[in-house]
């Protein structure tokens, strides 16, 4: 399955009380929004959703489309400031148009987990407004993900990466900028925040970039970032559902994932500066037999194969080496 999600970063300017694309300003119509030039509420629904018209027509067919990004944050690039009951209301305006195109709706893009906090509640109480938004979505930058948003609907870490411009090749060398990091983010957001997406902020550029990779002409260099990604990304797949996964060791951190295969993904992130031996209890989700491989990352290794492991009365024993990121596929 082929999922595209496009976010607005802005409303054109003239649609906004500012008059530009940038620099904050809100959009014409809405609550405290009033505007010489009338009310743009119901323009800025059909402008969004024929944008994505357009894409269609170029083969792109975009799936889930947002209004509005990191409504709480002022920037000089293309921006739009919308409070939480703002959010909500043009939801309710957004909603009906969008669903009768056949997309589906994702707000808000706060700026940090804790702010969308405030969003989604403000989308929860209003029962028109919930009925319209399908997903959720949060950055990280202004405050982690310290559990799940206030609401059963779908939701995603749709932004982050390491604040400023740096270029890092490093597993874990504790500047805030490594694998490591990222790991320990992306964990964070699938156990603490129970999301159901990760989206790393950004893919590959050129110079001292905080992407996943560096470009330079026919040329490229890769960071740890990106297989801290991958020790995730490439195992637990469209469709997955978490399952429970609990250790006592406060340095192991463990995540685990049903495939729509049957088969199960366990992740491993030890923190710990020794190898930590494990034994998993797999008899509680039908494995009493069977395969478990293993994927490893760390200084020296990006999601390498080792060898297989036996799952043996229902439990698969294994050692996580030092400060390191270890993926399970068990198989019977």
């Amino acid at each position: 399955m082929t999922r595209f999600y496009a976010d607005a970063w802005s409303a054109p300017g003239y649609m906004k009380t500012n008059g530009t694309d940038a620099n904050g300003g809100t959009l014409c119509g809405l609550a405290g929004a009033t505007c010489a030039s009338g009310d743009w509420r119901k323009a800025y629904a059909n402008y969004l959703v024929q944008y994505a018209k357009f894409y269609a027509q170029e083969g792109i067919r975009i799936t889930d489309l947002g209004f509005v990004n990191e409504p709480d944050y002022t920037a000089t690039y293309d921006s739009m400031r919308l409070t939480p009951t703002q959010a909500a209301e043009f939801t309710k305006v957004f909603g009906p148009v969008a669903k009768a195109g056949g997309y589906k709706v994702v707000c808000c893009d706060s700026f940090g987990w804790n702010q969308q906090k405030n969003y989604t509640s403000a989308i929860e109480a209003d029962a028109t407004a919930r009925g319209y938004v399908d997903t959720h979505a949060g950055h990280t930058y202004a405050s982690p993900v310290d559990g799940p948003l206030p609401t059963r609907k779908r939701t995603w870490m749709s932004e982050w990466s390491p604040g400023g411009t740096t270029w890092n090749e490093a597993w874990d060398d504790g500047s805030g900028y490594d694998g490591f990091t990222v790991a320990s983010a992306v964990h964070d957001a699938l156990t603490k925040g129970d999301t159901s997406g990760y989206v790393y902020w950004y893919g590959a550029s050129t110079g001292a970039t905080r992407g996943l990779i560096q470009m330079d002409g026919a040329n490229y260099r890769v960071s740890k970032r990106l297989w801290a990604l991958a020790n995730y990304s490439r195992f637990i797949r469209p469709g997955a559902t978490r399952i429970g996964a609990t250790t006592s060791d406060g340095d192991l951190r463990l995540s685990a994932f049903r495939d729509t295969d049957g088969s199960v993904t366990v992740v491993a992130l030890n923190a710990a500066t020794s190898a930590t031996p494990v034994s998993f209890s797999l008899r509680n989700i039908g494995f009493t037999n069977g395969t478990a491989t293993p994927y490893l990352t760390d200084g020296s290794r990006s999601t390498a194969r080792q060898p297989a492991l036996p799952v043996t009365g229902g439990a698969l024993k294994a050692t996580v080496p030092a400060r390191s990121l270890v993926t399970y596929t068990v198989e019977r």
